[in-house]
């Protein structure tokens, strides 16, 4: 053999090489892009699953527990703002429990629930915020309105509510 086709040889032996590197290079990128693939599909999967777990996901235990106190606190301040003075404990009472429902349909209202206890977990700092956001201008009249049983109560412990007796009517 000459020096001239051992050269030519060694060229078309390091052609064959590079040749099957590249076949392998390319299998190798091939099996990348479908792994690749694989793991958007995962992922996407996985975001629409983490979705519906948090359209699932209603408020805890706790979080209903602090919910029910915020709407109590702010049923009280709504019903002394609304009398604008000391009265009874029983017509306190009574009117606390009136607009506490009020707050209540509020909220299931706003959360599109039937229950507070439906509102999602990841809605409950807001569904908290708009609770202790509500005035007495966010109610309707019939939800403010003295009802005849509010109105007993009132006489029969002496409590003059006369001003929103006037404006119920």
């Amino acid at each position: 053999m000459n020096e001239e086709n051992q050269s030519l040889e060694v060229l078309q032996f390091t052609l064959q090489r590079q040749d099957n590197q590249s076949k392998a290079l390319q299998e190798v990128i091939t099996a990348v892009i479908k792994v690749k693939d694989e793991m958007v599909e995962m992922r996407d999967e996985t975001k629409k699953q983490f979705e519906m777990m948090k359209d699932e996901n209603k408020i805890t235990r706790r979080q209903a527990g602090k919910l029910k106190s915020a709407v109590g606190k702010k049923s009280a301040k709504l019903v002394n703002d609304l009398f604008g003075k000391r009265v009874s404990n029983e017509l306190f009472s009574k009117k606390t429990g009136h607009l506490t429902r009020g707050i209540y349909t509020k909220l299931g209202i706003e959360y599109d629930v039937s229950s507070y206890l439906d509102i999602r977990s990841i809605d409950f700092e807001k569904a908290k915020s708009f609770v202790q956001g509500l005035e007495l201008s966010d109610f309707e009249s019939y939800q403010l309105r003295i009802t005849d049983k509010q109105a007993e109560t009132a006489e029969k412990h002496g409590d003059d509510i006369s001003f929103l007796l006037e404006e119920s009517k």
